[in-house]
């Protein structure tokens, strides 16, 4: 199985063609504000003219129009080239990298949020918690003192490798879809209610996986 995995949650915007356990291609740019102008490029490059089996995208947490241009391409490719489409926690990315480099025991994959914020989930083996949006100083200061990778450690951003490295044992065994995350939680102080509906899921329909609400909500003025 050939299978093109991209993922546009972070500062980085990044895509690989892998088949099987061998990675054919890969390209990486890192430019929070140019995913859009960066992506299709990136994608022709890597395909080459290849023909794609399945598409996987990194469906966040991340920053809402960076992590809309990735979702909304896999989707777009996916119904031109008929192949099925599948979504990846971005964070299970990034703790499936830092295990492959050695980082063992439970620790804390994050993603810069921005505005003093972060994504971030609890791992061990597998995803024990999240994900959540916090500024650092409102967790848990058990939390502070386990490893962190992504903000404050390599690897620092979601890599499209280890999306299709993640994906790929799951689309093999056939794995079902979890249902699409629906529940959006307070700007902030998240609550938890997208975590609670995620679980231990890891395949996930491709829809951007939000944690916080959007600053414009229709019908509520500013």
């Amino acid at each position: 199985m050939i299978l093109l995995a991209l993922d546009t949650a972070s500062a980085a915007t990044s895509v690989a063609l892998v088949d099987g356990d061998v990675i054919l291609k890969f390209a990486r740019h890192v430019d929070a504000r140019r995913h859009a102008e960066l992506l299709a490029p990136m994608i022709a490059s890597v395909v080459a003219g290849r023909t794609v089996d399945a598409v996987v995208c990194g469906v966040g947490p991340g920053p809402y129009t960076g992590l809309r241009v990735g979702v909304a391409t896999a989707q777009s490719l996916a119904l031109a080239w008929q192949v099925p489409v599948v979504g990846i926690c971005s964070l299970d990315a990034v703790a499936y990298a830092a295990r492959a480099a050695g980082v063992t025991g439970e620790f804390i994959a994050a993603i810069d949020a921005r505005r003093n914020e972060v994504y971030w989930a609890r791992y061990g083996e597998h995803r024990l918690a999240g994900p959540f949006v916090n500024r650092p100083g409102e967790l848990d200061p058990q939390l502070l003192t386990l490893p962190w990778v992504g903000v404050g450690a390599d690897p620092q951003y979601p890599d499209a490798t280890a999306l299709a490295q993640l994906a790929m044992p799951l689309l093999l065994a056939d794995v079902p879809l979890a249902q699409r995350i629906t529940d959006l939680a307070i700007h902030g102080t998240d609550d938890g209610a997208t975590a609670k509906q995620l679980g231990l899921q890891q395949l996930l329909s491709p829809y951007p996986l939000y944690v916080r609400r959007p600053d414009a909500v229709a019908g509520v003025k500013a």
